[in-house]
């Protein structure tokens, strides 16, 4: 340090030198304690506040790095630069009309400023204004055709409106000008395995690893993905028997390359999700299982510190990426915005981006909201941690990378996953799978790692939906005077042995159309559409002529298609869950019959809550006739549509789910410690 007759300056000067050295070298903390002491010194120096806020930031403090910023930008207001960062940083806490303000000063103090127009159109893409996004990532583009940001944003977007081709141009255009670019390397991947093409993906995987070696998500990708589309019942066995080889490989070599990483470095790095196995339709557990005890082992997460302080009520914590209008935004909000705010205390984590009328009720119905949208895993946990809950409950683990590693963690005393992917998770962490009673087969608790915890009902207090009733089959181009027969699932959905029940069906019913729609990616549509071409051919069945593909549409529309079509043929690998509440509201008639997994007897139990098991077919055979006979007479299905909408107040807007979830979160909140017996 300075001696005393130095004077201030020198004081400051030598402090700066420090921090200069201690960052170069990545000593943050000592960074950190050194730039407070020069803010001591010199407190209305906004050079010292846009500093601590960029190390700050660096060092996983969000919010820390936010105020710093605040208090740079009050004492100098036309620096643009720190407009730009204070802005990023308010975006990474999820404080989006403020960053949007941040980022409007930026581009006016410097017009030419091209990183502050990148910036801005993410942010405005985060908020729904895609034609204001693109123009200024445009902008940003026509000042550097290579920044990085702005096309990182626009194939973001990209997959966003499903154009993975797009997305997988663009994020080549960033590994050739920056090969050791991880990020877009990942990104790239994904892309490509979103086209099917898994030498692709994992050539890409391999290149984050080779710019990046801890690039832990790169190194599970390369052994573990997964196509969308099967070409048979034999490439699914072949596959699946590649993903255990790549699971020996990954036990083997991951735990290595974690250990040079610090434990944020590891959180952040992790993410990865087997989002596509569970749609094999086969016995996941033990994979899993090995899955989740390598995660566990390769994070090597410090244990819980203490116990959640005493409190009046208990908290609750719910974290999700799909806090939305989506499946699991529909079914499982009921679970936050029932609980009682007297009993309890909630907190909402949302990870993802949406303002939506869901997240409305989400944000009105908790205690605290904490918006958390592309934060790094490590700090969404610290904000757990810090909340200190009580109980945590990730409605689905295994959809979001973010979430799964989250689950993989121990942060609360007890811990819960619901079924919004039903599948078990496989973590020793998970202490509870909810889910729901009547979709459960005998035996059910051998499928999973967790405690199972059914629920009555459906589990949920799934709202009604408001179906229109003023649809034509003229307006979506529907032939008349013919049966229709819905398949609504997604491609991934849809396997082989589907194909060929669907093709005997036609066969059988020869005046029978199969209506589906076009899934987000052309190339994945194309390949399925091959397939079940293929196993209409081999029945006789010109798919040309008995096969009608709609494009994506609105749920309203989506809604107008069930009461226009005579039955809904359900997957048997994976049932129907949300489309068979549609189609139930709109009294459309489902042939289904039950799998050996919850995931494949969604359908079946909603028919056993209406009583009306009698419809569930025992086998394929049986399958094949209730949709023959369904097609054939237009008395069956009336009488059926009736039965539907007289009954279907049983699985409707029912408190006995949310019900039996806050007796059970208020046993584990008073118990304090995880659950035994699992």
């Amino acid at each position: 340090m300075a001696s005393a007759h130095d004077g201030p300056d020198a004081a400051t000067a030598q402090l700066w030198q420090r921090v200069r050295a201690a960052e170069a070298r990545g000593a943050l903390d000592a960074c950190i304690a050194d730039l407070h002491a020069l803010k001591a010194l010199t407190p209305r120096d906004p050079r010292v506040h846009g500093e601590l806020g960029a190390v700050l930031g660096k060092r996983g403090d969000l919010r820390g790095a936010a105020e710093a910023f605040s208090v740079a930008v009050q004492l100098d207001r036309d620096n643009p630069r720190t407009w730009n960062n204070f802005g990023r940083a308010l975006a990474l806490i999820g404080e989006r009309d403020a960053a949007l303000r941040a980022f409007e000063c930026a581009v006016r103090l410097a017009p030419d400023y091209a990183l502050a127009h990148a910036n801005y159109g993410s942010v405005l893409r985060d908020a729904g204004r895609v034609e204001e996004a693109r123009a200024e990532l445009d902008r940003a583009l026509a000042l550097d055709a290579a920044l990085e940001p702005a096309l990182m944003t626009l194939a973001a977007m990209a997959t966003d409106r499903g154009d993975a081709e797009e997305a997988s141009t663009l994020y080549t255009r960033v590994v050739d000008a920056a090969p050791r670019h991880v990020q877009a390397w990942q990104r790239l991947a994904r892309a490509r395995a979103e086209l099917d093409d898994i030498d692709g993906a994992r050539a890409a995987f391999a290149g984050a690893t080779r710019a990046d070696p801890g690039a832990l998500a790169a190194r599970v990708g390369a052994e573990l993905a997964l196509p969308h589309i099967y070409a048979s019942l034999a490439d699914l066995d072949a596959r699946r028997q590649a993903y255990a080889r790549g699971l020996d490989a990954l036990e083997a070599s991951l735990p290595a390359a974690a250990a040079r990483l610090a434990y944020p470095q590891r959180v952040n790095a992790l993410g990865w999700t087997n989002f596509l196995l569970a749609y094999q339709g086969l016995d996941d557990r033990a994979l899993q299982e090995r899955y989740g005890n390598l995660v566990a082992r390769v994070l090597d997460a410090p244990p819980l510190a203490a116990s959640p302080p005493p409190r009046t009520r208990p908290r609750i914590a719910f974290v999700s990426a799909f806090f939305r209008e989506s499946t699991v935004g529909f079914y499982f909000s009921s679970w936050v915005t029932a609980l009682d705010p007297r009993r309890f205390e909630v907190v909402v984590y949302h990870l993802g981006t949406a303002q939506d009328r869901v997240v409305a009720g989400l944000r009105a119905s908790a205690a605290l909201f904490r918006d958390c949208p592309h934060w790094p895993a490590h700090a969404v946990e610290q904000q757990l941690r810090a909340d200190a809950p009580d109980v945590v409950v990730y409605p689905e683990v295994g959809m979001d990378t973010t979430t799964f590693v989250l689950a993989a963690l121990r942060i609360a005393p007890v811990q819960a996953a619901g079924w919004g992917h039903p599948v078990t998770t496989g973590l020793p962490t998970i202490d509870a799978f909810l889910s729901c009673a009547a979709m459960e087969p005998d035996g059910a608790a051998a499928h999973y790692r967790e405690r199972l915890v059914p629920l009555p009902g459906i589990g949920t207090s799934y709202a009604l939906p408001n179906v229109p009733d003023d649809a034509t089959r003229e307006r979506f181009g529907l032939p008349g005077g013919v049966p229709l027969l819905l398949v609504p699932q997604s491609p991934f959905k849809i396997q082989p042995d589907d194909d060929e029940r669907f093709a005997r069906v036609l066969a059988a019913a020869p005046d029978a159309r199969l209506v589906l729609f076009r899934g987000r990616n052309p190339r994945i549509d194309a390949r399925y559409f091959t397939r079940l071409a293929a196993a209409l051919d081999a029945h006789g069945v010109a798919a040309r002529e008995r096969v009608l593909v709609l494009p994506f549409m609105r749920h309203p529309d989506y809604l107008r298609v069930n009461t226009l079509c005579d039955a809904m043929l359900d997957t048997t690998r994976w049932s129907g869950g949300n489309t068979a509440l549609d189609a139930i509201a709109a009294g459309l008639p489902i042939v289904t019959r039950p799998g050996v997994f919850m995931r494949a007897r969604q359908t079946t139990g909603m028919y056993a809550l209406m009583g009306l098991a009698d419809h569930v077919a025992a086998d394929d055979d049986d399958y094949v006739a209730k949709a023959v006979a369904l097609a054939a007479d237009r008395g069956r299905r009336a009488e059926l549509s009736a039965r539907l909408r007289d009954r279907h107040g049983a699985i409707f807007g029912d408190a006995a789910g949310p019900g039996a979830l806050a007796e059970r979160l208020a046993e584990w909140a008073e118990r304090g410690t995880p659950l035994p017996g699992r």
